[in-house]
């Protein structure tokens, strides 16, 4: 298996996320080969339904900002240590902050704005949340939900109490099943 940062990874343990971006990103090759080559797909074949404009629009994002930070954090955090040492063990946002903080007591060399780059990069991909506990900046940031559905995730948990699975957190207006189903692991419900 190869990492996003284009190095070989032994480990054996994909994320749901992962495993679809690397397959996301290979059904792209093939389309965009096929339509080069004249063999795009004829009008009978069956086509997937597309996840909402929202949902569309935050994955975006989440490509845009992985494709221009990847770099950096080869770089910076992988010119020391392997892939595994921030794929092996998710951490909330706090955590992420302190380790960082502790790879540039240590002497990793990058600007503010790069550190800074590098801590949302690691709580966004390999972030977790106590969705029940945590405010709604941190719920945005390891779950790429925007402000609005953060907002609305901490108010109806005021409203109507713990969340206790993923089927009661999707009551909250404007969450997406998808969003979820993507990353399970970065949801602690306890």
């Amino acid at each position: 298996m190869v990492d996003r940062t284009g190095r070989a990874i032994t480990c054996l343990k994909m994320s749901y996320r992962d495993a679809r971006r690397s397959l996301a990103l290979l059904v792209a090759v093939a389309v965009l080969v096929g339509t080069a080559i004249g063999g795009g797909a004829s009008s009978g074949q069956a086509q997937q339904t597309k996840p909402s404009a929202t949902a569309q629009a935050e994955t975006q994002d989440d490509d845009a900002f992985a494709a221009e930070v990847e770099p950096v954090v080869e770089r910076v955090c992988v010119m020391c240590h392997t892939v595994e040492n921030f794929t092996k063990r998710r951490r909330t946002a706090k955590e992420w902050n302190d380790v960082v903080i502790a790879m540039a007591g240590r002497g990793a060399t990058a600007t503010p704005d790069e550190f800074l780059q590098i801590k949302r990069y690691l709580t966004r991909f390999y972030g977790v949340v106590r969705i029940n506990t945590a405010p709604a900046e941190e719920i945005a940031a390891v779950l790429g939900v925007s402000p609005k559905v953060a907002d609305a995730i901490v108010e109806y948990r005021k409203a109507h109490g713990k969340f206790t699975d993923v089927e009661s957190l999707l009551k909250v207006e404007g969450v997406d099943r998808t969003k979820l189903e993507d990353d399970p692991d970065a949801i602690l419900f306890n």
